[in-house]
């Protein structure tokens, strides 16, 4: 049976499974629609969202927003990703080298944050990382089995639209933690602040399609020949 994926708001705890993040994605999931309704907003381009497949590293996520939750009493974020050997990271980014980016587990970590605060429905933008830092002791290689994530939000400011955080990423295990992730800052916008077109983005976003594919399927066959026939 299929699950019912309801948002109610307010709410202490949201648990959201791949199918939830996959709709997240692409902007069809109704929790989307319910928080824009609730700031007057009805442009799907202005929905918080996630990445798809290609940039996102985590697939389950609970998000607390409870009081007095989390490290510093303002809510927290987890989330898993299940690592296959698959995942895109490994054959498009060093060749001979397949290990994930330490860029993509800080994206991640900065999607998660910005999921958090969209799901709080106490505020609206299009999120941008502002300051922040980390220290990586450890990588994901292909052989690795999952990975996990922790955000602890440190401030919200929602007059000014600012979310403060900190968190880590582990391997294979909760407790082999091996990104840490210190505080970090995150701000909300509107299209005018970003000098983004007051226009739908698909009238000023036009890719030729075909010729994107094409370069895909390229980049997929330079890897394949590498590691098959090295």
């Amino acid at each position: 049976m299929e699950k019912q994926r309801v948002y109610n708001w307010p709410s202490a705890h949201i648990s959201l499974d791949s199918e939830d993040i996959r709709l997240l994605s692409i902007k069809q999931h109704p929790m989307q629609a319910i928080v824009a309704a609730k700031f007057g907003v009805v442009d799907p381009d202005e929905y918080f969202g996630l990445p798809q497949k290609y940039m996102l590293a985590f697939d389950k996520t609970d998000l607390y927003f409870g009081e007095g939750s989390g490290k510093y009493g303002k809510g927290y974020a987890t989330a898993s990703y299940d690592v296959s050997m698959e995942d895109p990271w490994f054959w498009c980014h060093f060749i001979g080298d397949p290990v994930m980016p330490g860029s993509q587990g800080l994206d991640a970590f900065l999607q998660l944050a910005g999921l958090w605060a969209g799901a709080s429905c106490e505020l609206f933008g299009r999120a941008r990382a502002l300051e922040g830092n980390y220290t990586y002791n450890g990588q994901i290689l292909p052989y690795s089995k999952k990975i996990f994530y922790r955000v602890d939000i440190i401030r919200f400011l929602k007059k000014k639209k600012v979310l403060f955080f900190e968190g880590h990423l582990a391997v294979d295990t909760p407790e082999n933690i091996i990104y840490q992730f210190g505080s970090n800052k995150m701000g909300f916008f509107t299209k005018a602040e970003l000098s983004i077109p007051d226009k739908p983005s698909g009238e000023y976003y036009q890719p030729d399609w075909e010729l994107a594919k094409i370069k895909a399927l390229e980049w997929i066959e330079n890897a394949r020949k590498y590691y098959e026939h090295k």
